[in-house]
């Protein structure tokens, strides 16, 4: 089970990933980023975010390019400033392409989540890891693990 917030950083990361594509760079050393955002759904309800890592593209002198993202994260799901959910992330994303035709893209993470239970009120506390492959047209190795007592 993937977080929300490792859901959207690994479409954002694939979309950069794929964007980097297009005009490839020579090898660069690895780049820090940081971003944080919050958003406001009414009826008390706020969404906040936080992620900080490295970025590193690389391309070879055969064509390949890849792009490697090591990155923390966290978030935090509000009703009214309480804390409804919330959880944090380490995660590692690899993504190769050859000639701008994706070859292999590889990703892992582990992380935890809490949330209060809807029917009890109960605080739950969720550990979970992944790791996924995709290459070459299909996924080549998938595992997700979810833990929540």
């Amino acid at each position: 089970m993937r977080t929300r917030i490792s859901l959207v950083m690994s479409a954002v990361l694939l979309m950069l990933s794929v964007l980097s594509i297009v005009q490839p760079a020579a090898a660069a050393p690895a780049e820090p980023f940081q971003t944080a955002e919050c958003f406001d759904f009414g009826g008390g309800y706020e969404y906040c975010y936080e992620a900080h890592g490295v970025f590193q593209e690389n391309t070879s002198k055969s064509g390949n390019t890849k792009n490697t993202y090591n990155a923390t994260s966290s978030y935090t799901f509000t009703l009214n400033g309480q804390d409804i959910q919330s959880g944090s992330e380490k995660y590692h994303s690899t993504f190769i392409a050859k000639d701008g035709e994706s070859q292999v893209y590889h990703d892992r993470g582990r992380g935890s989540f809490s949330y209060v239970d809807f029917f009890t009120g109960e605080q739950v506390n969720c550990t979970y890891d992944y790791n996924w492959i995709y290459a070459n047209g299909e996924v080549r190795h998938e595992i997700n693990n979810v833990d929540c007592g």
